[in-house]
């Protein structure tokens, strides 16, 4: 009797014990998913120190420039999305033969939109304009949509209670070959460049100022005719882009007078 009393006992304990064990590994498992599920997915939003960390060289202006090693991020406040800002695009440093630098290359109006967790660079259009008050604004603005540009996923947010921030890489921008901010077309096809060389491309500077960005970029393309050093079978080129808030209140337009003397356009 005393056996079975003993046997019974010991089996009691065994399946507590085991009871025991199983709720707390249970319970580490919760935990450790629980922990997953806050952890950022690779790729996805970022916690700030992670991608703005303690090595950031900033520069404060229009944006907050950040170099972080070989990587630039522009931080871009809340209150700037959906501005206007005009960028100008010139050739600082030519080649031999190849025009003179400070030469304009482009000028466009740009808008910087948040769309979900990206930021969508575009470009707007002031050809065909009606206003607001008038019946036919809404079919003027179906028929000019907004090209975007380029496309730039958030890589980190800074909010608090006095900045709500949005972080975002733009090494590519200014390191891949984006035509609006490059070598013009016409000029690739006079000179026959192909693509661009990445590994001889690079960003020299980027300086953020109260109302502007100023950057400087090099970039290398590979071409078969170029003006001067053929050996190379190439043409570098140092761009300069100048990209400024424009006033919410759009500037008046000036009309056409020929006394004036300089550029006009319709």
């Amino acid at each position: 009797m005393m056996r079975i009393i003993k046997l019974l006992t010991l089996l009691v304990f065994a399946a507590t014990v085991t009871t025991s064990c199983g709720s707390q590994k249970s319970g580490k498992k919760s935990a450790t998913a629980g922990a997953e599920k806050k952890k950022p997915k690779k790729g996805g939003i970022q916690p700030y120190t992670k991608v703005i960390t303690k090595k950031a060289k900033s520069d404060e202006g229009l944006f907050t420039v950040h170099q972080v090693e070989d990587s630039y991020f522009y931080e871009i406040p809340d209150s700037l999305f959906n501005r206007e800002m005009l960028m100008v695009t010139r050739i600082a440093k030519t080649a031999a033969g190849l025009g003179f630098g400070g030469g304009k290359q482009n000028t466009e109006t740009l808008r910087w939109q948040r769309k979900n967790d990206n930021v969508l660079l575009r470009v707007v259009s002031h050809q065909v304009v009606a206003a607001d008050s008038l019946p036919v604004s809404m079919a003027v603005e179906n028929s000019n949509f907004e090209p975007i540009l380029y496309s730039f996923p958030i890589k980190a947010i800074k909010k608090d209670s006095i900045n709500n921030n949005v972080v975002i890489d733009v090494t590519d921008f200014f390191t891949k070959d984006v035509p609006s901010i490059g070598f013009p077309k016409r000029s690739r096809t006079r000179y026959k460049a192909t693509r661009l060389d990445e590994k001889r491309s690079y960003i020299d500077t980027l300086r953020s100022y109260p109302l502007n960005i100023e950057s400087r970029h090099v970039k290398t393309y590979l071409a078969s005719s170029p003006p001067s050093n053929s050996s190379t079978g190439s043409i570098s080129l140092e761009m300069s882009n100048s990209m400024i808030l424009l006033p919410k209140e759009p500037m008046k337009r000036r009309y056409f007078d020929q006394r004036v003397g300089w550029f006009a356009r319709g």
